[in-house]
């Protein structure tokens, strides 16, 4: 098997964004503290097999993971090496939020062995940082990166959401214009999705806000296609642009169906033929590991045609595409035998291309990925 990620879900945030549908909840020093000693409990009573051993990323994501103290990640980070075989040149990854760290925090943070930072800086435009309920403003989220190459991270990626309410196209130019700028090493960009409470939902259901149309949506994920080429950004993923090098190695794990742990609250894992999740009750969580229950809330176990279909739908949200003779000889299964008539509809659509034995998805195509990939569910 490949290497094995770790993600850790660390639930706190310091303020609930209109849009945010994670398992977050406020930041409180002693729920915090609590909820450190079950993470730690977890961890330390997972059941290590040999092909899930060898670690080479570690991802805290949330939440907030920068609202615990750089004590507790490194405490946290030191058990994932006491208990696997991290290797030295493993990737650790902590999402943070502009305007909640300082240069002091940040060098802390490089010292427990983190190397790569994920900056939630969504909107370079205080208007729509505000609207969204984000904490920051545009200018700290550019200071944060700033601190962090100052405190010596070579890796930093950053976030932003196209198609919020009200958004032009010039505006979202300018936030592209300021997140090239500052010269980050890779970039996710994702289309506003908006669960059934979302309060940004509510206002947009009461008339106070205007949604914009899925056209203007497409243009703007077109125009950061092409601002992020010539910029010599690699766009490797659906959502996800890089500097060559710089793509995200444990999310890649995701799409490549590697195997990976996950601990925490919410966190979902899985081992190369079963999924598992634990519960999205904080409380529930706590109450669970602290009574040396396990936290687990729904498990999968895939088989043969399930573990095909995903290698399908997730390596095609992959620049590379499907090899269908690799694929073939993975699981038996002859793409363009089994899905004869889908594939020729998608490409007479226009929405893949198929050369030389690989299977992808065309620029037309990457804006209609889901309608894509439930061909192959």
């Amino acid at each position: 098997m490949a290497p094995t990620g770790i993600y850790i879900h660390i639930p706190f945030c310091e303020t609930r964004c209109h849009y945010c549908n994670f398992a977050t909840g406020g930041y409180e020093s002693e729920l915090a503290r609590r909820y450190v000693a079950a993470l730690r409990s977890e961890i330390e009573r997972a059941e290590v097999t040999n092909g899930m051993r060898q670690v080479d990323s570690i991802y805290f994501g949330g939440g907030t993971p920068t609202t615990l103290t750089v004590e507790q990640l490194s405490g946290i980070i030191e058990l994932c090496r006491a208990k696997f075989d991290v290797v030295p040149t493993a990737e650790i990854t902590s999402e943070a939020n502009p305007g909640t760290i300082s240069q002091e925090f940040l060098e802390g943070l490089r010292a427990t062995g983190i190397n790569r930072l994920s900056f939630g800086v969504q909107s370079f435009d205080d208007g729509e940082l505000q609207m969204i309920g984000r904490s920051h403003s545009s200018e700290a989220a550019r200071q944060a990166v700033r601190l962090a190459r100052a405190a010596g991270f070579e890796n930093v990626s950053v976030d932003l959401i196209a198609g919020l309410p009200e958004q032009k196209m010039e505006t979202w130019r300018r936030n592209l214009g300021e997140a090239f700028a500052l010269e980050p090493d890779h970039l996710s960009v994702y289309l506003l999705e908006l669960y059934k409470d979302a309060p940004l939902l509510h206002r947009i259901n009461r008339g106070e806000l205007r949604a914009i149309d899925d056209e203007l949506t497409v243009e703007m994920y077109f125009a950061l296609k092409d601002e992020a080429e010539r910029h010599g950004f690699e766009h490797y993923e659906i959502s996800n642009w890089a500097r060559p090098g710089f793509e995200s190695r444990h999310n890649l794990k995701y799409w490549t169906g590697a195997p990976y742990w996950a601990f925490g609250v919410s966190a979902a894992g899985y081992d190369g033929a079963r999924r598992w999740s634990n519960t999205r009750n904080i409380h529930e969580y706590l109450t669970k590991i602290e009574a040396g229950e396990s936290a687990v809330a729904e498990t999968e176990t895939l088989d043969a045609d399930d573990l095909q279909s995903e290698n399908l739908f997730l390596r095609l949200r992959l620049k590379e595409g499907v090899n269908l003779l690799d694929h073939e000889r993975r699981f038996g299964v002859k793409v363009t035998e089994r899905y004869a008539d889908e594939l020729a509809r998608l490409n007479e659509a226009g929405l893949i291309e198929l050369n030389n034995d690989t299977l992808t998805i065309s620029r037309a195509g990457t804006v209609l990925a889901n309608e894509i990939f439930s061909v192959f569910v």
